[in-house]
């Protein structure tokens, strides 16, 4: 079975860019890409004033070839299209840092009782770059996740604006599905084309649809070597990718399965819930 709307309904990709959801950029910016390769060209702003810290969802000026300057406030964008004859909206932007209960309802204002959801993340866990980066699939619905396979979404504790739109469509009987992709903690500060890639894969698996975006291969191969270089630089960092890989090559541990990445993820928002 594939995730897939009937009738009317349209696919709905949401993913948001921010340290809570966003790990190396995966989800981000494989729905950017998303609406590049399947020409999804209805757009529209949403009005998102007052959800925003710009401390920490600081505005940016961006400069045409001219050098003329412009400011690109955060805020929330909506694509719609098609892709392959199934209706598609991706709706991507800053996670917001106000008013959540008001962006939830923003945000759901957008979807239909036909549609079905993806809610796309990620997360820096203890996996290793060498090897593929595993990705979390799970859902608050149990019929759902019967029919595909996947885990029913157990966590209780703190949590980020992607778990509460995945609770609250159960909520409100939307069908919504939760992706997730593990990427190696020792490497934070870049983006990795190998997580929007496995990120892109396992959209693949659950839809059905194909995601054609053919650089993203050879990036993921430039990504692990730039990260093998990296990595053999420091000595303490090569014994840490030795013990990963140990845990990821046994069939008899659980960090060889999804299981890790879903513990990983329940530990980094507790944490998260004690810092704040």
């Amino acid at each position: 079975m594939t995730f897939l709307p009937s009738g009317s309904g349209a696919l709905v990709f949401i993913a948001f860019e921010g340290q809570d959801a966003d790990a190396s950029e995966a989800a981000s910016s494989l729905v950017k890409d998303l609406i590049e390769s399947w020409r999804l060209g209805d757009s529209e702003i949403l009005d998102t004033d007052g959800f925003y810290e710009f401390r920490f969802s600081e505005p940016e000026i961006v400069r045409d070839e001219t050098g003329r300057a412009t400011i690109a406030w955060p805020g929330i964008e909506v694509h719609r299209g098609q892709h392959l004859g199934t209706p598609v909206t991706v709706i991507q932007g800053h996670e917001p840092g106000l008013k959540w209960r008001e962006f939830l309802s923003l945000i759901l204002s957008e979807v239909t009782a036909e549609d079905c959801v993806v809610l796309l993340g990620g997360l820096h866990a203890e996996v290793p770059h060498t090897r593929p980066l595993p990705v979390v699939a799970n859902t608050e619905d149990a019929v759902l996740a019967a029919d595909l396979k996947i885990d029913v979404n157990g966590y209780a504790g703190p949590i980020g604006i992607l778990g509460l739109l995945g609770v609250e469509c159960d909520r409100r009987g939307l069908r919504a599905i939760n992706l997730w992709v593990g990427v190696p903690d020792y490497l934070t500060d870049s983006p990795s084309p190998k997580a929007e890639l496995a990120l892109a894969s396992a959209v693949e698996k659950y839809t059905g649809l194909e995601i054609d975006i053919p650089i993203l291969e050879e990036e993921s191969r430039a990504w692990e070597l730039g990260a093998d270089e990296l990595v053999a630089l420091n000595p303490h960092l090569v014994e840490l990718l030795k013990g990963l890989e140990q845990l990821n090559d046994s069939t008899e541990l659980p960090e060889a399965s999804g299981d890790a990445i879903a513990a990983e993820f329940e530990r980094y928002l507790r944490k998260r819930g004690r810092e704040r």
